[in-house]
């Protein structure tokens, strides 16, 4: 392709600049002089005007196409070629330059109206460029017939009025240019964008059986059944034509079939060759039909080709957004997937913070340095905060939550999280109380506590004095749990929004939080199908609902039967092994349950731990591990190692950053406790007290 275009560049530099304009005025003064033999074989006898005038269709076509440095060439062209094509007729010399001036004049306006409105490059593929196309026409066919009438009158004799040369003027100059430049237009529009190969055969077929057609109609008597034959035979063609093939056809049908109407109503033979019906009836019959076939074929090839660009937009901007979809997806996998992977190293760093201050906090009670560790404290619980948010938001985002369903009693909910919240409601002053109920609901355990523990973390934060209410009532088929808090309060403009994602009422910002907690609520109610409300009042407190539906009963009793009783505060004092390869975490481990006066024996592996028990003979009372072990096996294999080791079934607990459902789900699954990274010393300590306390309680049953 680049060769072809350095030929050709090299082969137009061969010639001399003025050999292109010469060419082109040669050109188009030998197709000028052509269209207007043929036109002025066909006159209009009452005032000797050509009924039809292709030669100004040729000019305007042109300098349309080729454009503003083609207007010399042309003018030359066409007023040459009207003088010579006038001079060999029966015009003389005056009128003849009178005529060639009016035609050089109704091209360049034309062309000239087009461009100033369209610009260059102009096509038909669109109904305002036709209905332009036919203003302009309009405007520079009535402007030239006003000086060619004039030099008609002035220089040659005849019988019809002034108005009456105008008009066959006029007609015969715009049925010219809407039959022949839309063709020429067409033509070119083609060899800047050519047609597929397809369009290209279907609509040459279609134009040859429109010719065929046309020949056939010649030869139709002129009778009433005749024109109806003509229009069930020909329009249906003209109609494919423009439905499925570009303007460039469609015009070249419309030209088709001027030259058969202009030469059945010249002759007297056809559908136009009535005998019986005046000349200038016939001529006027025939003008009203070219023109309104020219104009309905170019306008439905417009409407189609518009069309045919609006559905190419579609398709295409549906092909950019598939494409944006599928790179959004593969993007928001990534982020997921990187965040999920990372997840357990983000929480690591945390871990080690959270142990370390806790253990030093045991050896620090008063003084300054207890206030500098209270900072710190409250630091790390804002970063604990921050990521578990985060966190928690790409879960839901990336759609890996599947909810479980299940019957179970809402007391164990209720129970749980209020053992959690007592300690920071009661630090804050504020009263208590938790509304019990004997009822059973059917959701997700894990994910309906989340929604109740974002509920009440956000209670406790915007409330500082009052109370607090937790419970449940029964409204129908459902269990409407609810949380009360008597804080700041919400005004009615903000609760619609409260739900969105790192939204903050602008009065409560000052208080912490990322305006995660509510969108997580939202989300989890989404996927559960849980209805959601809220009721606040500024300054008196807030209300927030969970619609859950009921459960069954029997599931409650067998619920409780299995519930352990609350001893939770039994000490323990035995010896923990620890397996963790991370070895800050190991370390804060070490120091924290060393500080509480329990005996700790750490691993990296669960390979070491198991030497340890083989070869050192340890016998643990409980073990702590990490879920995301380097070496063989991870955390839940090693304890299950460690158990047949032993030969009894050790209480654990595993400690995992990866916090997906799928991994918390195969863990549980394994009889161990689970606690989510990071979480600080006292939850740390609280559930070795409670996994003891339940361990007894079954080796005592």
């Amino acid at each position: 392709m680049l060769h072809d275009t350095r030929a050709k560049a090299a082969f137009a530099a061969s010639f001399p600049p003025w050999a292109h304009p010469v060419g082109l005025a040669i050109a188009i003064g030998i197709a000028y002089f052509l269209a207007a033999r043929l036109s002025l074989a066909l006159l209009a006898k009452p005032a000797g005007v050509a009924v039809f005038w292709p030669a100004a269709g040729v000019a305007a076509g042109v300098l349309i196409t080729v454009g503003s440095r083609a207007r010399l060439p042309v003018i030359v062209g066409t007023v040459a070629a009207t003088i010579v094509a006038n001079v060999l007729g029966d015009r003389n010399t005056w009128s003849s330059i009178i005529f060639a001036v009016c035609n050089a004049g109704e091209a360049v306006l034309v062309a000239g109206l087009i461009e100033r409105f369209f610009g260059s490059s102009f096509s038909l593929d669109s109904l305002q460029r036709v209905l332009g196309l036919l203003a302009a026409c309009i405007i520079g066919a009535a402007i030239s017939g006003v000086g060619g009438t004039l030099g008609y009158v002035l220089f040659h004799s005849s019988t019809a009025s002034a108005l009456t040369i105008w008009y066959h003027w006029f007609t015969s100059d715009a049925i010219g240019i809407m039959t022949v430049a839309p063709l020429l237009i067409g033509l070119f529009s083609a060899t800047r964008d050519p047609p597929p190969r397809r369009e290209v055969l279907e609509g040459t077929l279609a134009l040859a059986m429109l010719t065929v057609l046309s020949g056939f109609v010649i030869h139709l008597p002129s009778q009433a059944w005749a024109v109806e034959v003509t229009i069930t035979v020909l329009f249906p063609l003209l109609l494919w034509i423009a439905a499925r093939c570009r303007p460039v056809f469609a015009a070249a049908a419309t030209f088709i079939s001027a030259l058969i109407l202009v030469w059945t109503t010249t002759f007297g033979i056809g559908i136009f060759g009535d005998p019986n019906l005046p000349i200038a009836e016939r001529i006027l019959l025939a003008q009203a039909c070219i023109l309104s076939l020219s104009l309905c074929a170019l306008v439905l090839a417009a409407l189609f080709a518009e069309r045919r660009q609006h559905e190419a937009i579609l398709m295409e901007s549906e092909v950019q957004l598939q494409e944006a979809l599928r790179v959004a997806k593969r993007a928001d996998r990534a982020k997921s997937s990187f965040l999920a992977a990372a997840s357990h190293d983000l929480r690591q760093p945390l871990q080690t913070l959270n142990l370390l201050q806790g253990a030093l906090k045991r050896h620090i009670q008063v003084g300054e340095a207890r206030t500098l560790l209270a900072g710190i404290e409250r630091s790390v619980d804002v970063m604990n905060d921050m990521l578990t948010s985060f966190l928690d938001i790409n879960r839901l985002e990336s759609g890996t939550l599947s909810p479980s369903m299940s019957d179970f009693p809402i007391n164990n909910i209720l129970d749980s999280v209020a053992a959690d919240f007592l300690v920071p409601v009661e630090e804050k002053g504020l009263s208590w109380r938790l509304v019990r109920s004997g009822t059973t609901v059917h959701s997700d355990r894990r994910m309906l506590e989340w929604m109740i523990r974002n509920l009440l973390s956000n209670a406790v934060r915007y409330t500082d004095r009052g109370r607090i209410l937790v419970g449940c009532r029964r409204t129908g088929d459902m269990v409407r749990i609810e949380v009360w808090d008597s804080g700041l309060g919400i005004t009615s403009e903000h609760i619609p929004r409260i739900f969105d994602e790192f939204y903050q009422v602008p009065e409560n910002a000052q208080l912490g939080g990322f305006g995660l907690g509510l969108a997580i609520v939202q989300r989890l109610g989404k996927i559960l199908d849980h209805h959601i409300d809220v009721r606040s009042t500024l300054g008196k407190g807030s209300g927030f609902s969970i619609d859950v539906p009921l459960g069954h009963e029997k599931a409650n009793v067998a619920d409780q039967s299995r519930a352990p009783p609350d001893k939770a505060d039994v000490p323990f004092l035995g010896t923990i092994l620890v397996i963790e390869d991370d070895y800050c975490v190991r370390t804060g481990l070490d120091m924290l349950l060393s500080s509480e006066g329990l005996g700790v024996v750490s691993a990296a592996t669960g390979n070491e731990a198991l030497a340890l028990v083989a070869k050192k003979g340890l016998r643990p009372d409980l073990v702590i591990s990490d879920f995301n072990l380097s070496g063989p096996m991870n955390g839940v294999e090693s304890i299950e190692a460690l158990r047949a080791a032993l030969a009894w079934k050790i209480p654990a607990l595993v400690l995992t950053g990866d916090i997906r459902s799928r991994v918390i789900d195969g863990i549980a699954e394994h009889d161990v406790g689970i606690a989510a990274k990071p979480l600080n010393a006292d939850e740390l300590l609280q559930l070795i007290h409670r996994l003891h306390a339940h361990s007894k309680f079954r080796v005592g049953n």
